[in-house]
């Protein structure tokens, strides 16, 4: 699934006009390409404790930043550049209880990191290739961390004989390739978790295409003046699950900083 910064930088492509549209658009995907409980699961397997600060970078809806409030009990630092979604974020966390665990900022991560940190731990799942490419998006995450601390990075990498072809996706390599860059800051992978069976994920990918679908036809029905447009974003995304599930494999990448 592509990420949120992915599908409004593409909505912005097709016609800025869709820009008010992309909540209700995404409004039935909560977790926006990440998997929120096992993102959690991760971080709950390092040393950190009730005290630890952990920021999420891009955090989306709040997926993310909420499960980890809640599994861990600590606090966590959403920040997220498109601003209507930073109160859904602060709804979500009042709804599951952990307003006071949770604080989120509308903002743009390239130019938080010297006012908003250093944390514990930093969570960069699922936005694919928005900061540029893997070693450019090493280097923007790690100036959020202190040293010793950790880096979260939920992304893909290229199956076997799988293209880079697709637009948006031409940084992407095979898995080699995407370790050597993980760890091209000096930071080191202490643990790699696959993501879930192919078939779940192919399955997940489509139901998140028929969703955005409808929302479309639900939109261009409204709004006929922008029905081109807003089929063309649903088509775009369809394809571009297909493309993933044929081509990627998804992990999560936890590495210390040095």
């Amino acid at each position: 699934m592509r990420s949120e910064e992915e599908m409004i930088a593409y909505a912005l492509e097709i016609d800025p006009s869709l820009l008010p549209f992309v909540p209700e658009l995404l409004a039935d995907l909560d977790e926006l390409g990440s998997d929120a409980e096992l993102i959690a699961k991760v971080l709950g397997d390092l040393d950190l404790t009730a005290a630890s600060v952990v920021v999420d970078l891009g955090c989306g809806k709040g997926a993310a930043s909420v499960e980890i409030a809640e599994v861990l009990g600590c606090r966590v630092v959403g920040i997220e550049l498109f601003e209507p979604f930073v109160r859904i974020c602060e709804a979500l966390a009042h709804e599951r209880g952990v307003s006071d665990r949770c604080e989120f900022r509308h903002g743009d991560i390239l130019k938080l990191a010297e006012i908003a940190g250093p944390f514990d731990a930093a969570v960069f799942a699922a936005l694919g290739d928005t900061l540029g490419g893997l070693d450019a998006t090493i280097r923007a995450v790690r100036r959020y961390v202190r040293p010793g601390g950790y880096l979260v990075i939920s992304d893909v990498f290229l199956k076997d004989g799988g293209s880079a072809g697709f637009p948006g996706f031409e940084n992407y390599a095979d898995r080699p390739e995407t370790r050597r860059l993980l760890e091209s800051c000096g930071d080191i992978v202490v643990r790699e978790v696959r993501e879930s069976a192919e078939e779940a994920v192919d399955s997940d990918e489509a139901m998140e295409s028929e969703l955005i679908r409808r929302r479309a036809h639900e939109l261009a029905g409204r709004h006929p003046e922008l029905a081109d447009a807003l089929l063309g974003f649903a088509t775009f995304q369809a394809e571009a699950n297909e493309y993933i599930a044929k081509n990627l494999i998804g992990a999560i990448w936890v590495l210390r900083r040095s």
